[in-house]
């Protein structure tokens, strides 16, 4: 870091910025963003996809609810704003935009995921990981569109539990990794 220019301010170049869209946001992932040396902004969940590209965010995260995703519409056509033009996360309740944003449906799952100690498969390594879980809705995979696809799958009921696109940095969990 001695040899970086005196004139060109170090947070522009060294040190990546991430939007938070808070739908019911848990401050360990503020914490833990922070930690690997992300500046952080939170913005409301009503804050249009011009409001957060105007920040120029390096990538945006899509926070973990609670709520029904089918009643969030307005949300989802923010995140529509932003596919293909940033890179983002989301998890739980930010998977679930996600999903919908590429035309996938969700459904309410009949007892919910809740607790620890839940097995999710990574399809693209096979490695399964335990997992926290806090949601009662779920991605319904057969209604995805747009390119989406399924990352990893709950090994106990065969659910959605990420998402992730081939061509575009987007990439989702149903779980909480934060927990």
């Amino acid at each position: 870091l001695g040899t970086v220019p005196a004139l060109v301010p170090r947070s522009s170049f060294l040190v990546p910025h991430v939007v938070v869209l808070d739908c019911g946001l848990k401050y360990n992932i503020l914490r833990i963003l922070r930690s690997l040396g992300c500046r952080v902004t939170v913005v409301p969940s009503a804050t249009t996809a011009e409001a957060i590209l105007a920040m120029s965010p390096d990538g945006i995260l899509l926070s973990p609810g609670p709520g029904d995703p089918a009643r969030l519409g307005h949300i989802v056509d923010t995140v529509k704003g932003l596919l293909g033009r940033k890179p983002i996360m989301g998890i739980c309740l930010g998977h679930q935009m996600l999903g919908m944003a590429f035309g996938a449906r969700t459904f309410k799952l009949k007892f919910g995921h809740r607790g620890a100690n839940h097995p999710v498969k990574d399809l693209l390594t096979g490695q399964v990981h335990i997992t926290a879980q806090n949601h009662g809705y779920a991605v319904d995979a057969d209604t995805l569109k747009g390119g989406a696809r399924v990352s990893h799958v709950n090994l106990n009921d065969g659910t959605v539990e990420g998402l992730a696109h081939p061509d575009l940095p987007i990439v989702s969990i149903q779980y909480h990794s934060e927990a």
